[in-house]
């Protein structure tokens, strides 16, 4: 039998027990379907028969995972800020790390319990969007890439978002710098590939700038854009959109992906590091045995 993270299974039975949970479920999906409903209906109304155009269908795929792209953005950094530092500031984490569990299974737990309404979210959408895949346009193979994309990139920003809980005191503070890194990674990356490109190139680069491969925003539009079969299209310097444009022949939503995916790693590891107690212990042995060290050579001057 599996043993499932006690962390985890703790918070999934306090944040699941409520009525919170049902209602946000809920009302996201009555949303979601109330959004494509209306889609659909004015398609109707538009072409004046009783068929659907896959155009239009495809006008509301884009449009319900951008919404969902979106409410990933912003609400998966705000669930895990304060994982870590809200057990500070309770003064509960020190009782946390006395049990049998490492830093690391702590760590992913209380990171996949802040995301578990997310993930949640994203997997309770797929009916509506199979209503979309109905009329066409969309394959079931596209469609869980979409799904696989969002729960990456919900796992990366709920990972950063832990990351500054276990380096910082106060969840404000994680917060703040939580967001930054993201409003860095979707817009900063862009803002820099063209101020590069404008002082090095005079804006006359055609071709895909490679530090575009880690922004979210990017990869996101790239898969949308190979689902749809578009052509090519040069958005603005450094942002080729078409077939052809990687050296390895690799998508730039599938690097993202990767990279996506080592970041995560990364940081969760380095947040295990950052609460581990052995590693704290370690520093106070080493500064208290350097401090007798130095005393005792005082000493030896001295005489």
């Amino acid at each position: 039998m599996m043993k499932i993270n006690p962390v985890l299974q703790k918070e999934m039975k306090i944040r699941m027990r409520g009525w919170r949970s049902a209602g946000m479920i809920g009302i996201y999906l009555v949303f979601m379907a109330l959004t494509a409903s209306f889609i659909m209906i004015m398609s109707r109304e538009s072409y004046y028969r009783v068929t659907f155009d896959p155009e239009l269908a495809l006008g509301s795929y884009t449009g319900l995972a951008i919404m969902q792209f979106v409410l990933i953005s912003f609400i998966s950094p705000a669930l895990t800020t304060g994982a870590i530092s809200g057990e500070r500031e309770k003064q509960t984490l020190d009782l946390l790390l006395c049990t049998r569990m490492t830093p690391l299974s702590i760590v992913t737990g209380k990171l996949f319990a802040s995301i578990s309404q997310i993930i949640l979210l994203i997997i309770a959408s797929l009916p509506i969007f199979s209503i979309v895949f109905l009329f066409g346009g969309i394959s079931i193979k596209e469609l869980l890439e979409l799904f696989g994309f969002f729960i990456i990139i919900a796992i990366t920003y709920g990972s950063i978002g832990i990351f500054y809980s276990s380096y910082f005191k106060r969840t404000t503070a994680a917060n703040v710098l939580a967001y930054g890194t993201i409003a860095f990674l979707c817009f900063g990356t862009i803002f820099l590939t063209i101020f590069y490109i404008g002082i090095v190139y005079n804006y006359d680069y055609r071709g895909f700038f490679p530090l575009l491969y880690i922004n979210p925003i990017i990869g996101f539009s790239f898969m949308l854009w190979e689902q749809f079969s578009g052509g090519s299209i040069n958005l603005f310097p450094g942002l080729f959109m078409g077939t052809g444009i990687s050296t390895y022949n690799i998508s730039p939503w599938i690097v993202n992906l990767v990279f996506n995916i080592v970041l995560s790693i990364l940081l969760i590891f380095l947040s295990a590091n950052k609460i581990n107690p052995l590693r704290i212990r370690r520093r106070t042995l080493f500064s208290s045995s350097k401090k007798s060290l130095n005393n005792i050579q005082y000493k030896k001057t001295k005489r």
